[in-house]
């Protein structure tokens, strides 16, 4: 295995002994196997989620304890202050909730231009209050457990509770983010708890106390989702919006004034399986699909752990070709996109006709300014009673605003919107507006056998979801059964332009130079969870390029 993709030990960053009754490989070398599972971005996460079905609680149940963690040992990437899709299977249907956060209704038309019509540099646009939108995930998990949950809403707060106050080993993860961000060493909470008051972070492993966070918690498990849209935290952050100096306008009103949408999830297929993702705003499972049935279209139907020139070349130029289709996608409140249309087998067959033996450099828009730096976690879980859950949530970019509240950060998801919402005389897609949804890059997926779900999947990582997510269901598709092989592969893709590649891969440069290429080999952050069935057994792997562990319960447990 490449250098880059070794995994790091996830014991530093779970810092306990392994429960009874659940297994998981904490070296990330195999799958965790059992009658239930799941996978999460962090090690304390799965054990939380594993501690709830291991009580008898629903899929769904777990996932709100794994989200209460994720938002304390992964601030970063998720938390109470972003948003969410979720997908879930109950054993006979498909559900889809949108958390996605939401624009506040005195919002401005552009981030760039300040309310006196001045205009605000491009760089300081990107956090601040302004760029604050009214968060979601909550309201989409307090939604989803009213409908799917078997356990009482308080009893799902008591794992992150007790980590918050009695302590949590700070991962490695957080330590590199904190480290290519130097302006977050000087965000007072940030410096204060994962730096220790100096201008470093602390080693990965220090045990640390978020007692803000705790008394949050402790009041949503009290009062419910209630107390946090409508009660004294709801006017928290409305003031710490506006407090900022590049200050928004959030409202207590806004935040009351949110809901969770159920909406319908796109399908696409698979070889013989069908596989469900998140309906728009959320596009990254749509254009992972018109990849792989481009893909397929072109000959390259799976993929399996080593990719030749020819592959990455189908990978990459596919990729373009979705990413041409993606400037009509918003919230489906001002869009008319027959995704439908989009994952048809003709309509991909007439896209896939762009794709020739070297890069094609004028690719068209299809049916009809992808953001890089997004960060976002995924976790899936599989109950012992039928229920599968396929979550991705976010607080956009690494912090988000990069404003605390309550011991956790509000997302700046508003930077997901169009730069530019009038272009020549005509309203754009994906323009801001008050209470609308922005296009966004996650994409949870379920995949189904004769409506039977036999594996559930999604990432982080901004715009590079979508290849995460393509590479993922192309080695499915080739019959590969362990989901840790499948999660810590080497990837290629592109969207956008640039063929990205890792390590394992660079000694295809020169002949992807030679068929047009602009190429780029890094270190990719991953992100991507996945759990599978074989059987009546769940299998679940977890990214190795973060601190992600699968874990499951065994027969007896």
């Amino acid at each position: 295995m490449n250098n880059e993709l070794r995994p790091r030990p996830a014991h530093t960053a779970f810092g306990r002994t392994l429960d009874a009754g659940l297994d998981a490989d904490l070296a990330r070398t195999r799958a965790a196997s059992g009658r239930a599972a799941v996978a999460t971005a962090n090690p304390l996460a799965s054990w939380a989620a594993a501690r709830i079905l291991r009580d008898g609680g629903s899929a769904i149940d777990a996932a709100v304890a794994a989200q209460m963690v994720l938002s304390l040992v992964e601030p970063n990437a998720s938390g109470l202050g972003g948003g969410a899709m979720i997908l879930i299977h109950d054993g006979t249907a498909l559900t889809a909730i949108d958390g996605i956060s939401a624009a506040p209704a005195r919002v401005p038309e552009r981030l760039e231009t300040d309310f006196d019509g001045r205009t605000v540099p491009a760089e300081r646009a990107t956090f601040g209050g302004r760029t604050a939108g009214i968060p979601g995930a909550l309201r989409a998990l307090d939604d989803a457990h009213r409908r799917f949950g078997r356990l009482p809403w308080k009893s799902l707060f008591a794992p992150a509770i007790e980590l918050a106050t009695d302590g949590f080993a700070l991962s490695p993860y957080l330590v590199r983010t904190l480290l290519e961000i130097p302006p977050m060493r000087d965000e007072p909470f940030a410096r204060a708890l994962y730096c220790g008051g100096t201008d470093a972070p602390l080693p990965a492993g220090t045990r640390l106390h978020n007692l803000a966070f705790a008394r949050t918690l402790q009041t949503i498990a009290d009062g419910g989702a209630d107390a946090f849209y409508q009660g004294d935290l709801a006017h928290h952050i409305a003031r710490a919006v506006q407090a900022d100096p590049f200050a928004g306008t959030i409202e207590p009103a806004d935040m009351a004034a949110y809901r969770a949408i159920t909406r319908a999830a796109p399908t696409f297929t698979l070889g013989g399986f069908t596989v469900a993702t998140a309906p728009l705003p959320a596009y990254g499972g749509i254009a992972a699909g018109q990849l792989v049935g481009i893909a397929e279209r072109l000959g390259l139907s799976a993929i399996g752990t080593t990719l030749s020139a020819q592959d990455i070349h189908l990978l990459a130029e596919a990729g373009r070709v979705a990413f041409a289709d993606r400037e009509p996608y918003a919230d489906p409140a001002e869009t008319e996109v027959d995704v439908t249309r989009l994952l048809s087998p003709a309509y991909l067959a007439q896209r896939a006709r762009h794709v020739h033996d070297r890069r094609n450099d004028k690719i068209p828009a299809g049916h009809t300014d992808g953001s890089s730096g997004s960060q976002t976690s995924h976790l899936c879980i599989a109950d012992a009673h039928g229920q599968v859950v396929s979550m991705t949530t976010t607080i956009n970019q690494n912090f988000g605003a990069r404003i605390e509240v309550g011991g956790f950060y509000l997302n700046n998801v508003l930077t997901n919107f169009a730069t530019i919402p009038i272009r020549h005389g005509k309203r754009q897609p994906n323009a801001m507006a008050p209470f609308l949804r922005p296009r966004t890059s996650i994409g949870p997926c379920i995949v189904m056998n004769q409506r039977a779900p036999i594996a559930a999947l999604g990432a982080g990582g901004g715009y590079r979801i979508i290849g995460y997510i393509a590479n993922a269901l192309l080695r499915l598709a080739a019959g590969m059964t362990d989901p840790q092989t499948i999660v810590a592969a080497p990837h290629a893709m592109n969207w956008s332009g640039m063929t990205e590649l890792e390590p394992a891969f660079a000694h295809h440069v020169p002949a992807l130079v030679a068929r047009g290429h602009w190429t780029s080999v890094r270190r990719f952050d991953g992100g991507t969870q996945l759990i599978l069935r074989h059987n009546d057994t769940w299998h679940a792997g977890a990214d190795p390029r973060r601190d992600g562990l699968g874990m499951a319960l065994s027969e007896g447990a």
